[in-house]
């Protein structure tokens, strides 16, 4: 019998499932042959994140956000929109969205090749078979998540190139800059140049430096500011490690997933959450108020909900890929989709972005009322991922148009085909 004492596992606690608390693993993680860990710091940090998370979601802010996604969609569930269920479709159950850390058996592939619908095709036949129902096919929410895991594959690269991506901006940490984000931009870059010769020794850098920065960061005592650097470098990790296709990067990124979505509840719930002022019938184009004045401040909270964002859609994307089916996570956010702010290197620059531009705060559940007052030349890389899982990858190419199609990858006859 287990002791008394003994908490339930971590895997147990972040799929809400019943832990028998055997030692020294539960008979789930036996049954799915997943790591088990008992380590009574990572679960309680887990659950207070999840609560104090929904703690300032209360109240108010749940009323403002009551309207769903679309019908048939609890209110309190934010995800990357599926297509409408057809009649006689298998209804999924709680077991459906329980994803363990089991591995599929992929080849390593090269980075310019990854992508390739060819191989997306063998990656998914190669999944290992749940025991779930069947499920109908749905072509076209598969060329949206193929497309969203292309362009995430790609934010690493894109970091060692610019130092700035769609949730970190180069000018918070110009004056500072964090040992987390300093090591994962090297990683970067290092991965970046990787080769048969070298990758071994690529690797090793990837998995010292990840080590270091799970080992070295403790989210209940990290500055706002150092646990948000913190989880950007994780996920630039997570990323290379899910998408390289390299068997045991795959494995530790699947076991590293609690502990990378434990810091992004943990740092949802130390955010400001901005609530955006939604156009009136008599007023359809009253302008947002900027709520915050002073830019730097503006950069960690913007820097903050958009790295908690694409941490829940990571998470989203490759279960689907793993899996077939997403998981459904509550995340009852707003970001800034204005392009002219996020890519501003200056204050000045914002400031004039601020009052030359609409402001563009979106809330995904209000997605078409906002996007109704925008501009293809407004969206930038997150905008246009977020209006493809929601819309369709053709929807948001014939939204944006020729002009901007072949920037964010939608021009291609294997995304505009469904």
């Amino acid at each position: 019998m287990p002791p008394s004492r003994r908490k339930s596992c971590l895997a147990c606690v972040q799929s809400k499932r019943k832990c028998d608390k055997g030692f020294p693993k539960c008979r789930r993680c036996v049954t799915r042959k997943t790591d088990c860990d008992y380590n009574a710091r990572y679960v309680e940090l887990w659950r207070q994140a999840s609560e104090s998370s929904n703690r300032n979601e209360s109240g108010t802010l749940a009323e403002s956000l009551a309207e769903p996604l679309a019908e048939n969609v609890p209110s309190s569930d934010w995800q990357l929109q599926r297509s409408p269920t057809p009649p006689g479709a298998v209804i999924l159950n709680d077991g459906m969205f329980d994803i363990g850390n089991t591995i599929f058996d992929i080849p390593s592939i090269s980075s310019d090749d990854f992508f390739d619908p060819a191989i997306i095709e063998e990656i998914v036949s190669q999944q290992e078979h749940v025991a779930t129902e069947p499920m109908l096919p749905d072509a076209a929410l598969q060329a949206r998540v193929e497309f969203a895991a292309k362009r995430l594959a790609m934010i690493p690269k894109t970091f060692a190139e610019q130092g700035q991506t769609m949730f970190i901006h180069r000018l918070l940490f110009q004056d500072k800059s964090p040992p987390a984000l300093q090591d994962a931009l090297s990683a970067c870059a290092l991965y970046s140049m990787k080769n048969a010769q070298n990758q071994a020794l690529v690797f090793r850098n990837l998995e010292h430096r990840r080590q270091q920065l799970i080992a070295g960061t403790d989210p209940m005592i990290v500055s706002k500011l150092d646990l948000l650097s913190a989880l950007q470098a994780l996920l630039l990790y997570q990323l290379i490690s899910l998408f390289d296709g390299n068997i045991r990067l795959r494995a530790q990124a699947e076991a590293d997933e609690p502990i990378l979505m434990m810091w992004a509840a943990h740092l949802k719930s130390r955010m400001r959450q901005v609530l955006p002022s939604l156009p009136s019938p008599t007023e359809p184009s009253d302008r947002l108020q900027v709520t915050f004045a002073d830019w730097q401040q503006w950069l960690v909270e913007e820097s903050i909900r958009r790295t908690v964002i694409t941490a829940f859609m990571l998470k989203g994307v490759y279960g689907f890929l793993k899996l077939g089916f997403d998981s459904v996570p509550d995340l009852r956010i707003s970001f800034t989709a204005q392009a002219a702010l996020w890519n501003s290197q200056s204050e000045l620059g914002w400031r004039r972005a601020c009052s030359e531009k609409e402001v563009l705060e979106i809330q995904v559940t209000h997605w078409d009322q906002v996007i109704a007052r925008a501009k293809p030349s407004d969206l930038e890389e997150l905008g246009v991922l977020i209006m493809a899982m929601l819309k369709g990858v053709d929807a948001a190419g014939r939204w944006l148009g020729q002009g901007y199609v072949s920037r964010y990858g939608l021009g291609g006859s294997d995304w505009c085909s469904l």
